[in-house]
């Protein structure tokens, strides 16, 4: 709502010594600012909400032609007409009073030592007082708001706004649900407020505009888009029995400010937390750190180690996206997200119950990212000594759900894995995969050739040309040239089932 002033306040300068003549139920009226014009027919000219001055020079000398003007400053909106006597005409015309009567528009008696500039100059002082009233009044609500914000949070932020607006305030989430409201029957319209700005849960960053509003004869709903980035919060919504003032909105904005700093310091906090989490993970994984070592980081982090926990490896066209996607549902479920990127998958480090955590994760992902396929590994890892064999076989385990287009497979499903159950099972053939599969490891460091993976690949899909190829994304032809290599250079035979399952479980315990 632009700033006025009414024209019964006008009436009260009595220095002006201005008269009503007509309209005298009407002077509620805001007049937003003056207007003196002397044309025949003025109203394409104006916008509305004007005290238009005139002495009546071009006005028509037929009644007719004078309530015709009047009806039609009606029509433009007009707040009131000023009528200037002792020029063209010694006073108003009746016809003219008359008309303004029947539309109830304010008519004003201007008397002629009143220049309009004197009433023009008035109402504009008290316009500009009004801004710095407001300015002077937004300076002393806007830091005790602030003040609000620091030590009761977004709850106190919107009790401020409401007893600062006279209005009624919620504060809505991402979902549309109440997170504070101010009365608290404010509640209640949460539905209709939703239906009149037409709110949604579309994916951060759409075209929905950061200001909303919505009016009816009962009430005026203005909203605020709390977004930081492609972030979003939700909704502060202002309910007020009028169109709001510019304070008003200023007031909103400052509010809503508060509220995503407020909503924001605990994900960066989080944010700053997960990239400590993946670096010791991530150490973790390449045997960089210790078990004992990390033990006291995974406890600040959130995870018991004393009695197990679940590695679970997701994989995906896009693993970084993934652990970003699984840290949200993990936030939603109110546990820290302990994970890093390795060989292509998201790694992550759950605590053993509840045992079903797993499998929420994958559904939630699903239901984050429709569009991409994922698929999981989970093992069960006794210690944090574990962590990078665990994450091995479960990024084996979900490279075989991908295999057989399930969501997710455990570690203990597949063959062979209880035979390097065992620790000293596993040390052995880890010896023996350095002798047998070192060859293919310097060749692929010093030729930047893919051998180890190739033959990964290849065991993973039991010989089949077709598979592995597609898996590893190249052509058959390719395919066997790589694989004739690899037998070469470990002078063996693959189309022995011996071979291959030696190999296999040299790869499955190989750092």
């Amino acid at each position: 709502m632009a700033l006025a002033v009414s024209v019964s306040w006008l009436i009260e300068q009595r220095q002006l010594g201005l008269v009503v003549l007509a309209g005298a139920s009407e002077l509620d009226r805001r007049i937003e600012w003056v207007h003196s014009i002397e044309l025949a027919d003025p109203a394409l000219w104006l916008r509305g909400g004007e005290l238009l001055l005139t002495t009546g020079l071009h006005l028509p000398a037929d009644d007719a032609g004078q309530r015709q003007y009047v009806d039609s400053l009606h029509l433009a909106g007009v707040a009131a007409l000023g009528f200037g006597i002792g020029l063209s005409h010694i006073r108003v015309p009746d016809a003219m009073l008359i008309a303004a009567d029947a539309v109830g528009l304010p008519l004003l008696q201007v008397p002629l030592p009143t220049p309009f500039i004197a009433v023009s100059r008035a109402v504009t002082e008290r316009i500009a007082e009004q801004q710095y009233e407001g300015v002077t009044r937004a300076s002393r609500l806007q830091p005790k708001m602030t003040r609000a914000a620091l030590h009761g949070g977004p709850r106190a932020v919107v009790n401020e706004l409401a007893i600062a607006t006279g209005g009624r305030v919620l504060l809505l989430g991402d979902d549309n649900a109440v997170a504070a409201a101010h009365p608290r029957a404010a509640r209640q319209l949460a539905a209709e407020v939703v239906s009149d700005l037409r709110l949604d849960t579309r994916t951060p960053g759409g075209a929905e505009p950061a200001a909303l509003a919505s009016a009816d004869p009962d009430r005026v709903v203005t909203g605020q888009r709390l977004q930081v980035g492609r972030r979003l919060h939700g909704h502060l919504v202002l309910v007020t029995a009028g169109p709001p003032t510019p304070i008003d909105h200023l007031l909103l904005g400052h509010a809503a400010s508060l509220v995503c700093l407020e909503q924001e310091k605990p994900l960066r906090l989080r944010e700053t937390q997960n990239r400590f989490n993946e670096m010791v993970t991530g150490l973790l994984l390449d045997r960089t750190l210790t078990g004992d070592q990390a033990a006291e980081q995974l406890r600040i982090a959130g995870l018991t180690v004393r009695d197990g926990f679940v590695v679970l490896a997701v994989g995906s066209p896009d693993a970084r996206l993934t652990l970003t996607a699984l840290d949200q549902a993990l936030l939603v479920r109110d546990r820290p997200c302990i994970g890093a990127v390795s060989d292509g998958h998201a790694v992550v480090l759950l605590p053993a119950e509840p045992a079903a955590l797993a499998d929420d994760l994958i559904d939630a992902v699903t239901r984050m990212n429709p569009a991409m396929v994922v698929h999981g590994g989970r093992a069960t890892a006794a210690g944090q000594d574990d962590v990078a064999d665990s994450a091995g076989l479960t990024i084996t385990a979900a490279r075989v759900a991908a295999l057989r287009g399930v969501p997710l497979v455990d570690v203990e499903s597949i063959a062979g894995q209880a035979l390097i159950a065992a620790p000293a099972v596993r040390s052995a053939f880890r010896e023996l995969a350095e002798q047998r599969l070192r060859p293919l490891a310097q060749c692929d460091l010093t030729n930047d050739s893919d051998l180890v993976r190739t033959l990964r690949a290849f065991l993973e899909h039991n010989g089949h040309w077709e598979a592995a190829s597609t898996a590893l994304g190249i052509h058959r032809h390719t395919l066997h040239n790589r694989v004739d290599r690899i037998e070469a250079m470990l002078g063996v035979d693959l189309e022995s089932a011996h071979v291959r399952a030696e190999l296999l479980l040299c790869l499955l315990t190989w750092r």
